[in-house]
C-alpha cells in the first residue's frame, strides 16, 4: 500500500458497540460498510476479548511470530486504520494491547479477535465512499 499525503478535514466520528462473540475485524469492516467509509482512523477501541489472534515482527530472523491466545483478556487499546484497496474493498489494520487478569500486557498486530462481553469502537472518518 502506498503512503499518500493529503490535507484531510475529517468529516465525522462514528461509533459502534460490538457484541459478545463478534469478530473485532469483521465488526469494524461492517461498521465501515454500513456508514459508507472508505478511509478512517481507529481512534479508540476498548472492551474484552475471549480470543486474540496476533502476530509480532519482533524477530527479523523468523517470519512473523503468530499466536492464538484463548483466554479472557481486557482490551486496553486498539488503534489502526481502514484504507481502500484496488478492488474497491477496504483493508482493516489494527494493533492491539490487551491485559491478562494478572495485568500482564500482550500485544501486536491483530489478525482477529473475538469479543467476550463486547467492545466499543470509534472511527474518525477521513474519506466517505460518497465523497
Amino acid at each position: 500500500m502506498a503512503i499518500k499525503n493529503w490535507d484531510a478535514t475529517t468529516s465525522r466520528v462514528v461509533y459502534r458497540r460490538l457484541e459478545a462473540g463478534e469478530s473485532l475485524i469483521e465488526g469494524i469492516e461492517s461498521l465501515a460498510h454500513s456508514e459508507g467509509i472508505r478511509e478512517a482512523a481507529v481512534i479508540s477501541c476498548i472492551g474484552s476479548l475471549r480470543q486474540l489472534k496476533r502476530r509480532n515482527l519482533c524477530n527479523l530472523e523468523r517470519d512473523h511470530e503468530r499466536e492464538t491466545i484463548d483466554e479472557v483478556l481486557e482490551l486496553v487499546s486498539a488503534e489502526g486504520y481502514i484504507q481502500p484497496v484496488e478492488d474497491g474493498g477496504i483493508y482493516v489494520h489494527i494493533h492491539i494491547a490487551a491485559a491478562r487478569p494478572s495485568g500482564a500486557i500482550v500485544g501486536g498486530h491483530c489478525e482477529d479477535a473475538t469479543c467476550f462481553t463486547g467492545a466499543y469502537v470509534y472511527l474518525q472518518v477521513i474519506e466517505d465512499a460518497r465523497s
